[in-house]
Order: structure tokens, then C-alpha cells, then sequence
């Protein structure tokens, strides 16, 4: 491993949860692979295809580290596979400085319909246990705010999920409303970048 790799946080840190083994809950999977420019070109002939991602927590010694979790760390945004990790991933939230999360929600909305979320908005909603997994997104940002290392700003882009059955890939219904949230995302990121002209 190369040790003089810098090892400073990304303006932008784009972190997708979700099980590609329980339908619908691959929604934050399947939108990283489409927002990662390395994995979009990776030349995946099946949309609900997300067996390419960037990294995985638990594939680390040590979370906090980001030599070693590939090319995609270079440059102003970082593209990261949080799987179903919990809160392993919390040094991954911790050292972000613009954190957007993707993942599967239970609402607002019906299933397919797109929600995003920013600032202020996200403690409340989230607190209705609108993310599918065990240890919420709420519980994560709640951790790191008690460690006193929370993100500047934070952003939610999801995907209300029709069914978290175990079943491996996307209902259509949902594929549908990845297609609406990708460019949802891709415009949270880039204006976050803008305002640092």
C-alpha cells in the first residue's frame, strides 16, 4: 500500500446503504453505481446490477483510513459502498465534510417516488424510521454529533421502496424512480462543489 497517499476527506463524500439481497433495499447500492463515474462506464448491461461498488467498511482494517479504497477517492468526491455496515460506518460520517446518504425509504411518498432531504428537514423525517435498516441514518448522524465530528452539511437522496423481501435486485416500480433520482443527486453534489468557487 502506497503510505504517502493523501489522506484528506473529499469535499463531497456520496455514501449508499442498502442490501442488494433484499429487493428494494439496493435502492442506495444501485444509485451510487450509477452516480460513480467509474462504476456508470463499467460497462453493467443490467440496471439493478450492483455488484461493482467502491468499497465495503468491513473490508478495511480500519474505517477511518481512506488510503486503499480506490480511485475514486482522488479528487473533489468520493463514491463509497456502506453496504449494510451501521455504525461502522460512523468514522466514514465523521470525516466527511458534505455528506450526501442514499438509501431506501419508507416515505414520504409512494413507492418509486423520489425524497430529498437537506439540513434541517432530515431530523425530523428521519426520525419517523423512514430509512429500512436497523441502525438508521438518524442514529448515525446522532453518534457523530456526540463525538463532537459531524459533517458540515448533510443530504439525503432516496428512493421509497416497494418491497424488502428477500429477493436479489429492484422492483420496476422502484428502477423507475432511480431513473428521477439520479439527476436529484448529481444536482445536490454539483451545487455543493459550486460553492466552493
Amino acid at each position: 500500500m502506497d503510505d504517502s497517499r493523501s489522506t484528506v476527506a473529499p469535499v463531497v463524500t456520496v455514501l449508499g446503504i442498502g442490501n442488494p439481497v433484499m429487493g428494494d433495499d439496493g435502492i442506495g447500492l444501485e444509485l451510487l453505481r450509477r452516480l460513480a463515474p467509474s462504476l456508470a462506464d463499467a460497462g453493467n448491461a443490467d440496471p439493478a446490477d450492483s455488484a461493482r461498488l467502491v468499497w465495503t467498511p468491513s473490508g478495511l482494517s480500519d474505517p477511518a483510513d481512506n488510503r486503499g479504497r480506490g480511485d475514486e477517492w482522488e479528487g473533489s468526491v468520493a463514491y463509497i459502498d456502506g453496504g449494510t455496515c451501521g455504525m461502522e460506518l460512523l468514522p466514514v460520517i465523521q470525516e466527511s465534510k458534505n455528506l450526501l446518504l442514499l438509501d431506501a425509504l419508507a416515505g414520504p411518498g409512494k413507492p418509486g417516488d423520489v425524497v430529498k432531504l437537506v439540513g434541517d428537514q432530515i431530523p425530523r423525517l428521519l426520525a419517523a424510521k423512514l430509512s429500512a435498516h436497523q441502525v438508521g441514518l438518524l442514529d448515525l448522524l446522532t453518534a457523530a454529533r456526540l463525538l463532537g465530528s459531524e459533517p458540515e452539511r448533510v443530504g439525503v437522496v432516496g428512493v421509497v421502496y416497494e418491497s424488502a423481501d428477500m429477493v436479489v435486485g429492484l422492483s420496476q416500480t422502484v428502477l423507475g424512480g432511480i431513473d428521477k433520482a439520479v439527476p436529484v443527486a448529481r444536482e445536490l453534489i454539483d451545487e455543493w462543489l459550486a460553492e466552493l468557487d
